[in-house]
């Protein structure tokens, strides 16, 4: 019975908590004023302090002391208040006056001193604008300042208020004319969502300091997570992530909103609902998502997203002609370090004619993947067939001044021609074995070079003329060498792949990200923009690049394919 009793009393505590509400949130006192502090001449004068607080507050004075030369024309108020506090000419038999003043908000203070000298005071001058509205980038700003006479430049005092340490200081200089001085700070990029602000006190020994409020906007942006989006034929739910600090509208391609329909949630999150797709073939739609307000006379951002629902796996791939891929810098570059087992795979379709003079590269061998003479798969390097593709890797060098000797297995079945192909170089460290295969076929095999150089897909190095070496889809050695077709499903792995893997159902047309062993992955599908996205979670997008006029620059072009056909 006891038993049961304490039993009904720890029941009848925990009721009793659980019904206690919870404490609001309290937030602690808060108050500041601006100025904190002024200087009087002779003159006397008045000037307006503007009072900052959460909650009423109440003005008195440092020890309860009295001023009978100086008055407010408040004693309490609320946040915002403007006090004004009016002081007496200076006689100078007292000298110069000080006047200590304290603003009271529950347990929080701000002083306010008043000072009054019998003579001049120097004088700060603003010439400049009281604040500045600075762009996202980086950069100087400058204030320009006018000075009292006898006032030295050299003197001038700065201090800067903000959250973070954005904006510095960087020189004072004298101005142009006499009595005139520029400030100099530097502040960096702001690569926020929100704008961000500081403020600069300028002062000077027995002067009335000079503020200006300072704003750096952010970038306007306006964009989405996934530029392209591929939907089976089963209804489901699309997500879409914009990245956004602006107002933006949102709109549909005519006829999708019969299969499509979205709805705002949290933040800057979409969902999207999309019925089942019963045809043969393809839809589409394109989301369209518009700026609001654009500053000035510029036009709206937008950002889209195509979204595609079809029969079939791959709907888009990149088009590589005068074009190629690489890395500005590996978010993750470990994992592309890979000594000497590994897996390559690609999915390309090389345009109808192979012949030399039909290429504007003017050489035939074409680059689907890799490093000038350090690990590359291309076609035409043989010129009596410049369909024959290769597996190139090298030795280690023998000395800092031996060029890496390279060596090569070769395909036995010649690319196509305006046909859609999977290729895939697989090493095998433990077996020491390269395998080549074509279609899921073995098409080449060799032994592996016992003083094979371990690959790492990072590396850069400097080429006499050619200039500098790195990884790429597309393109090697010079300009001229790229791949004059299509390309897409680029895999790369730190094992080696079996026969049964490769040719795996579907295999050649996707794989799950999530892979045991996958370490890069461009689908090239993204359709919009220049970005391959690298769907593992290592994150090393590729950035496209498109050669026009002797130069390269940022650019990818994309086509709609159906695969597998």
């Amino acid at each position: 019975m006891k038993r049961y009793l304490l039993f009904a009393a720890a029941l009848l505590a925990f009721a009793a908590c659980s019904e206690q509400k919870e404490e609001p949130e309290v937030k602690p006192d808060s108050i500041s004023v601006a100025p904190e502090e002024r200087i009087f001449d002779a003159k006397g004068g008045f000037c307006e302090v503007i009072v900052t607080s959460t909650g009423d507050w109440t003005l008195g004075t440092k020890d309860s002391r009295a001023y009978d030369w100086v008055t407010t024309d408040k004693t309490s108020g609320k946040d915002g208040d403007l006090v004004k506090f009016t002081v007496e000419e200076n006689d100078g038999k007292d000298g110069t006056k000080t006047a200590e003043f304290v603003f009271t908000c529950g347990k929080a203070t701000a002083p306010f001193t008043v000072t009054s000298v019998p003579g001049d005071v120097p004088v700060i001058t603003l010439v400049s604008e009281k604040s500045e509205t600075l762009s996202y980038e980086a950069g100087k700003l400058r204030v320009e300042l006018s000075l009292s006479e006898g006032m030295s430049y050299r003197s001038l005092t700065q201090s800067v208020k903000q959250d973070t340490e954005w904006l510095t200081y960087a020189m004072v200089l004298e101005g142009e004319t006499a009595g005139t001085a520029v400030m100099d700070f530097d502040y960096t990029l702001n690569d926020g969502l929100e704008a961000r602000t500081a403020t600069i006190t300028i002062g000077y020994e027995g002067a009335n300091p000079v503020t200006v409020e300072v704003t750096q906007m952010p970038q306007s942006i306006l964009k989405v997570d996934q530029p392209s989006q591929n939907l089976g034929v089963e209804a489901g739910v699309l997500t879409i992530n914009v990245e956004a600090n602006v107002e933006y509208t949102v709109s549909l391609s005519e006829g999708a909103d019969s299969w499509l329909t979205g709805q705002k949630n949290d933040g800057n999150i979409w969902t999207w609902n999309y019925s089942a797709w019963t045809e043969a073939g393809l839809r589409q739609a394109v989301i369209t998502f518009t700026e609001s307000e654009p500053a000035g006379d510029a036009a709206p951002m937008t950002a889209t997203v195509t979204v595609k629902q079809s029969n079939f796996i791959i709907n888009t791939a990149a088009y590589m002609k005068a074009h190629c891929a690489g890395v500005a810098e590996w978010k993750t570059p470990e994992v592309m370090k890979l000594g000497t087992t590994l897996t390559v795979e690609l999915l390309v379709k090389h345009d109808k004619d192979f012949e030399v003079t039909s290429s504007w590269n003017g050489n035939g061998i074409g680059t689907l993947f890799g490093t000038e003479r350090r690990f590359l798969i291309r076609h035409g390097d043989n010129t009596s067939n410049y369909k024959e593709w290769e597996l190139v890797y090298v030795r280690t060098a023998t000395n800092k001044d031996n060029e890496y000797e390279e060596a090569k297995v070769k395909s036995s079945k010649d690319l196509p021609g305006d046909e859609w192909v999977h290729i895939a170089a697989v090493l095998d460290g433990a077996a020491k074995t390269v395998t080549l295969y074509q279609n899921g076929e073995v098409v080449g095999s060799a032994d592996m070079v016992s003083d094979i150089r371990d690959i790492d897909l990072t590396e850069e190095y400097e080429r006499t003329a050619e200039g500098l070496q790195k990884f790429y889809l597309g393109r090697s050695y010079t300009s001229n060498r790229d791949f004059c077709g299509l390309m897409s499903e680029v895999r790369v792995w730190n094992r080696a792949l079996s026969a049964d893997e490769i040719n795996a159902p579907n295999h050649f047309y996707k794989v799950d990200p999530a892979s045991e062993g996958l370490v890069a992955y461009w689908k090239l599908d993204d359709g919009t923009g220049y970005i391959a996205k690298d769907y593992t979670a290592n994150g090393n997008d590729l950035t496209g690049e498109v050669y026009s006029g002797n130069t390269w620059s940022k650019g990818m072009e994309w086509r709609e394919v159906q695969l597998p056909e």
